[in-house]
């Protein structure tokens, strides 16, 4: 049986790990911060090209999607 939640969640991690690279290749002294779920944050880990992952300063490994930005920003400077 196909599990469609997963396919898209692949998907998902597929194209933030391209965009990541893009942001790198157009900004060279780009610092990143990567803030996921556990899960989604291991599958990054392994997708993400080998010049992200110089770029990469922290990982936080929560779900923050239904945060606002503030709480995120607490969030980041309490770990």
């Amino acid at each position: 049986m196909t599990d469609w939640h997963e396919l898209e969640e692949r998907r998902f991690v597929k194209q933030v790990a391209a965009a990541a690279e893009r942001i790198v290749r157009g900004e060279p002294s780009t610092s990143l911060i990567i803030v996921a779920p556990p899960r989604t944050l291991a599958a990054l880990r392994s997708d993400f090209h080998p010049d992200v992952k110089l770029r990469i300063v922290a990982e936080l490994a929560k779900d923050l999607t239904r945060h606002p930005v503030g709480d995120i920003e607490k969030h980041l400077r309490d770990e």
